[in-house]
């Protein structure tokens, strides 16, 4: 039940993040008016082996689809990756304060990878994700875009039958953050 709880808000934040909108040129911050691709890679090993790679062109979710948000009032940054129709997704969740570069911890038990065979879940145990670049597109109603580039690895724990362990690593540049 956990498992289908994380799954559901996860895919409530990706609605979000995948439903952008362009802001006129008088009110942008980002001064070159262009939305970035959204490139993701990550790799899987120890229990599970798999490889995902690919990129997102202005930020469109087509085969695959990356997006995230941010709760200051929760410090807390989540990022969705999956390909659609869903058979394999990968939600980041950790400790962030505000939009800035810098490492933080990932939230144990709430980061997941659930493979292409959804025969299991993994919950990561610990890990880190790293903000190298986080630059503002707009601020509309209180609600920010950002679009960030960075890094992340972690152990995850199979959710059923522990100890079957995986290390997930990656890297992600112009992914989408709507942040409040």
């Amino acid at each position: 039940m956990k498992k289908s709880m994380i799954a559901l808000l996860f895919l409530a934040f990706a609605r979000i993040g995948l439903s952008s909108c362009k802001k006129d040129n008088d009110d942008n911050d980002n001064n070159n008016n262009k939305i970035p691709d959204a490139v993701f890679s990550m790799n899987v090993s120890g229990a599970e082996s798999h490889t995902f790679n690919f990129t997102l062109p202005g930020n469109v979710a087509s085969a695959n689809a990356v997006s995230g948000s941010h709760q200051s009032s929760l410090n807390m940054l989540t990022m969705l990756a999956t390909n659609l129709p869903i058979t394999w997704q990968y939600s980041l969740v950790a400790d962030v304060s505000s939009m800035a570069k810098g490492t933080y911890d990932l939230k144990p038990g709430l980061s997941a990878f659930s493979p292409p065979s959804q025969t299991t879940g993994y919950l990561a145990v610990s890990g880190s994700v790293e903000i190298t670049k986080a630059t503002l597109y707009q601020n509309v109603s209180n609600v920010e875009d950002w679009f960030i580039d960075g890094s992340f690895s972690g152990t995850y724990q199979d959710s059923n039958t522990p100890p079957n362990t995986i290390t997930v690593s990656g890297s992600f540049s112009g992914v989408n953050i709507k942040a409040q």
